[in-house]
């Protein structure tokens, strides 16, 4: 019987270094994956910039946006009315909506709104606008208003080569 007195009590020393060991364990495993994930993502995002001045610097971002937005004399070609003349219009089956789809804003009589020239969708004109100069193409069905250059598909004018062995 003394074994087994002996036993228990050393049994429970064992038992809270056990726990104690488990839990730092656990704890310095969360703090290492916590750092290296931490370490892994910080810098993959934006790599650093120099610039000589402040009118120097230019995020890749800016220069996409300005390369992939419409210009203001497209802007300006597109027809805008105010929409008590755009309800008006005849325009097929179609009806004409009642509210902005960027905005999610109902049209009043004297509200200005822009008419894209291809798909005949309408906005608001400080709405759309502020979106072409963003995105080449129609909020709501992707179509570009831009006039396209090309009168036939590129694969019917420059077919791929094809080589004969």
């Amino acid at each position: 019987m003394d074994n087994s007195t002996e036993y228990s009590g050393s049994s429970g020393m064992n038992g809270y270094a056990y726990a104690i060991g488990m839990s730092s364990g656990v704890l310095f495993l969360i703090l290492s994956i916590t750092l290296a994930a931490y370490f892994c993502t910080r810098g993959v995002d934006s790599p650093p910039h120099t610039a000589t001045n402040q009118g120097d610097f230019i995020t890749d971002h800016d220069s996409i946006v300005t390369e992939l937005g419409l210009n203001e004399a497209s802007l300006a070609s597109y027809p805008k009315l105010p929409y008590s003349k755009a309800r008006l219009e005849p325009r097929g089956n179609d009806l004409l909506p009642s509210c902005c789809s960027i905005c999610l804003g109902d049209y009043k009589d004297s509200d200005m709104i822009r008419l894209l020239p291809d798909c005949g969708h309408v906005f608001h004109l400080k709405c759309v606008d502020c979106w072409l100069r963003l995105h080449p193409t129609c909020p709501i069905c992707r179509k570009s208003p831009m006039p396209t250059t090309l009168s036939a598909p590129l694969a019917e004018e420059a077919p791929l080569a094809v080589s004969s062995y």
